[in-house]
């Protein structure tokens, strides 16, 4: 019995979507690009955001190896001052 009444109330909810009645608005020339700049807007966002997004996760790996770099740099340099005062003196 209960699925008789869900099956009113579904068929009820159709016809009366389907009923239509004048809306009384208005659309001004200007809201076709509104709409248009809005879905520019976020497609530009979408497209910024992923690319964060990708930059701090390429960064995570690049980071250990800039890590490794810098301290073989840093010993490289130290090198460096080690031999300009040996030279100097």
């Amino acid at each position: 019995m209960e699925h008789h009444q869900i099956g009113i109330k579904i068929i009820s909810l159709a016809l009366l979507a389907t009923l239509s009645l004048p809306a009384y608005a208005y659309l001004d020339p200007g809201t076709g690009s509104i709409i248009f700049q809005a879905i520019i807007a976020s497609v530009v966002m979408g497209f910024a955001t992923i690319r964060l997004w990708w930059d701090k996760f390429i960064s995570l790996f690049n980071s250990r190896k800039s890590d490794k770099e810098s301290k073989k740099q840093s010993s490289e340099s130290e090198e460096i001052v080690i031999t300009d005062k040996e030279n100097k003196s």
